[in-house]
Protein backbone atom coordinates (compact mmCIF):
# COMPACT_ATOMS: atom_id res chain seq x y z
CA UNK A 1 0.00 0.00 0.00
CA UNK A 2 1.50 3.31 -1.07
CA UNK A 3 1.14 6.34 1.11
CA UNK A 4 -0.65 9.31 -0.44
CA UNK A 5 1.52 12.44 -0.34
CA UNK A 6 0.30 15.62 1.33
CA UNK A 7 -1.85 17.66 -1.03
CA UNK A 8 0.86 20.29 -1.52
CA UNK A 9 3.36 17.54 -2.45
CA UNK A 10 1.02 15.86 -4.94
CA UNK A 11 2.42 17.33 -8.16
CA UNK A 12 -0.44 16.30 -10.45
CA UNK A 13 -3.03 17.66 -8.05
CA UNK A 14 -1.11 20.92 -7.56
CA UNK A 15 -0.77 21.45 -11.33
CA UNK A 16 -4.55 21.13 -11.67
CA UNK A 17 -5.16 23.40 -8.67
CA UNK A 18 -2.73 26.08 -9.93
CA UNK A 19 -4.43 25.97 -13.34
CA UNK A 20 -7.70 26.84 -11.57
CA UNK A 21 -6.09 29.80 -9.78
CA UNK A 22 -4.44 31.10 -12.98
CA UNK A 23 -6.05 29.35 -15.93
CA UNK A 24 -4.60 29.46 -19.43
CA UNK A 25 -5.80 32.38 -21.49
CA UNK A 26 -6.89 32.09 -25.10
CA UNK A 27 -3.54 31.14 -26.57
CA UNK A 28 -1.62 34.06 -25.09
CA UNK A 29 -0.58 32.84 -21.65
CA UNK A 30 -0.17 29.38 -20.19
CA UNK A 31 -1.96 28.28 -17.06
CA UNK A 32 0.10 28.32 -13.89
CA UNK A 33 0.03 24.53 -13.64
CA UNK A 34 1.74 24.10 -17.00
CA UNK A 35 4.82 26.09 -15.97
CA UNK A 36 6.25 23.70 -13.38
CA UNK A 37 5.66 26.07 -10.47
CA UNK A 38 3.89 23.62 -8.17
CA UNK A 39 7.04 22.49 -6.37
CA UNK A 40 8.33 25.98 -5.63
CA UNK A 41 4.88 27.19 -4.51
CA UNK A 42 4.48 24.14 -2.28
CA UNK A 43 7.93 24.62 -0.71
CA UNK A 44 7.23 28.29 -0.03
CA UNK A 45 3.88 27.48 1.56
CA UNK A 46 5.36 24.70 3.69
CA UNK A 47 7.96 27.16 4.97
CA UNK A 48 5.25 29.69 5.89
CA UNK A 49 4.16 28.96 9.47
CA UNK A 50 1.04 31.12 9.17
CA UNK A 51 -0.42 30.37 5.73
CA UNK A 52 1.13 26.96 5.09
CA UNK A 53 -1.05 24.85 7.42
CA UNK A 54 -4.21 26.70 6.34
CA UNK A 55 -3.47 26.20 2.65
CA UNK A 56 -2.51 22.55 3.20
CA UNK A 57 -5.83 21.91 4.96
CA UNK A 58 -7.76 23.67 2.20
CA UNK A 59 -5.87 21.88 -0.57
CA UNK A 60 -6.49 18.55 1.15
CA UNK A 61 -10.21 19.33 1.36
CA UNK A 62 -10.29 20.20 -2.36
CA UNK A 63 -8.40 17.00 -3.23
CA UNK A 64 -10.78 14.85 -1.17
CA UNK A 65 -13.87 16.54 -2.62
CA UNK A 66 -12.56 16.14 -6.16
CA UNK A 67 -11.66 12.49 -5.57
CA UNK A 68 -15.19 11.82 -4.37
CA UNK A 69 -16.57 13.23 -7.64
CA UNK A 70 -14.08 11.89 -10.19
CA UNK A 71 -11.93 8.75 -10.14
CA UNK A 72 -8.86 10.73 -11.27
CA UNK A 73 -9.48 13.58 -8.85
CA UNK A 74 -9.09 17.25 -9.71
CA UNK A 75 -6.64 16.59 -12.53
CA UNK A 76 -9.22 14.43 -14.34
CA UNK A 77 -12.04 16.96 -14.09
CA UNK A 78 -13.07 19.57 -16.65
CA UNK A 79 -11.95 23.05 -15.56
CA UNK A 80 -15.54 24.17 -14.89
CA UNK A 81 -16.21 21.16 -12.66
CA UNK A 82 -12.88 21.63 -10.87
CA UNK A 83 -13.69 25.28 -10.26
CA UNK A 84 -17.00 24.31 -8.66
CA UNK A 85 -15.23 21.85 -6.35
CA UNK A 86 -12.71 24.54 -5.40
CA UNK A 87 -15.40 27.18 -4.81
CA UNK A 88 -17.36 24.78 -2.61
CA UNK A 89 -14.37 24.51 -0.24
CA UNK A 90 -13.77 28.24 0.11
CA UNK A 91 -16.47 28.69 2.74
CA UNK A 92 -14.56 26.47 5.17
CA UNK A 93 -11.08 27.38 3.88
CA UNK A 94 -11.32 31.11 3.06
CA UNK A 95 -7.54 31.69 2.96
CA UNK A 96 -6.84 28.95 0.43
CA UNK A 97 -6.71 31.13 -2.69
CA UNK A 98 -5.02 34.06 -0.93
CA UNK A 99 -2.36 31.77 0.50
CA UNK A 100 -1.63 30.13 -2.84
CA UNK A 101 -1.68 33.49 -4.63
CA UNK A 102 0.86 34.94 -2.19
CA UNK A 103 3.52 32.66 -3.68
CA UNK A 104 2.06 31.78 -7.06
CA UNK A 105 1.62 35.26 -8.55
CA UNK A 106 5.26 36.38 -8.19
CA UNK A 107 6.53 33.05 -9.56
CA UNK A 108 4.05 33.14 -12.45
CA UNK A 109 4.75 36.71 -13.53
CA UNK A 110 8.52 36.17 -13.41
CA UNK A 111 8.39 33.10 -15.64
CA UNK A 112 9.99 33.68 -19.09
CA UNK A 113 6.94 32.36 -20.99
CA UNK A 114 4.62 34.73 -19.16
CA UNK A 115 6.95 37.70 -19.54
CA UNK A 116 7.12 37.03 -23.27
CA UNK A 117 3.34 36.63 -23.40
CA UNK A 118 2.76 40.05 -21.82
CA UNK A 119 5.36 41.72 -24.02
CA UNK A 120 8.15 42.13 -21.46
CA UNK A 121 11.74 41.10 -22.03
CA UNK A 122 12.50 37.69 -20.60
CA UNK A 123 15.27 38.89 -18.33
CA UNK A 124 15.63 40.27 -14.85
CA UNK A 125 15.44 44.07 -14.64
CA UNK A 126 18.95 44.23 -13.20
CA UNK A 127 21.79 44.65 -14.21
CA UNK A 128 20.54 45.88 -17.58
CA UNK A 129 17.78 47.79 -15.85
CA UNK A 130 15.01 49.95 -17.12
CA UNK A 131 15.28 53.54 -18.29
CA UNK A 132 14.79 56.17 -15.59
CA UNK A 133 14.05 59.75 -16.48
CA UNK A 134 16.65 62.26 -15.32
CA UNK A 135 15.90 64.12 -12.10
CA UNK A 136 14.52 67.63 -12.43
CA UNK A 137 17.05 69.61 -10.37
CA UNK A 138 14.60 72.50 -9.81
CA UNK A 139 12.09 70.20 -8.13
CA UNK A 140 14.81 68.73 -5.97
CA UNK A 141 15.96 72.21 -4.90
CA UNK A 142 12.37 73.13 -3.91
CA UNK A 143 12.18 70.04 -1.73
CA UNK A 144 15.51 70.82 -0.10
CA UNK A 145 14.41 74.40 0.63
CA UNK A 146 11.17 73.17 2.17
CA UNK A 147 13.13 70.79 4.37
CA UNK A 148 15.39 73.61 5.59
CA UNK A 149 12.33 75.67 6.63
CA UNK A 150 10.80 72.82 8.61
Amino acid sequence: MTETPAALNDDDFMKALLDLVIPPSAGALPGAGALGLSSSVAKALQADPDLGPLVEAGAQAVREAASSQHPEGLQGMAPEAGAKVLEAQLATHPLLIMGISRYLFPAYYQHPQVLEGIGEPSRPPFPKGFGVEPTDEELLEKLQERRKKA
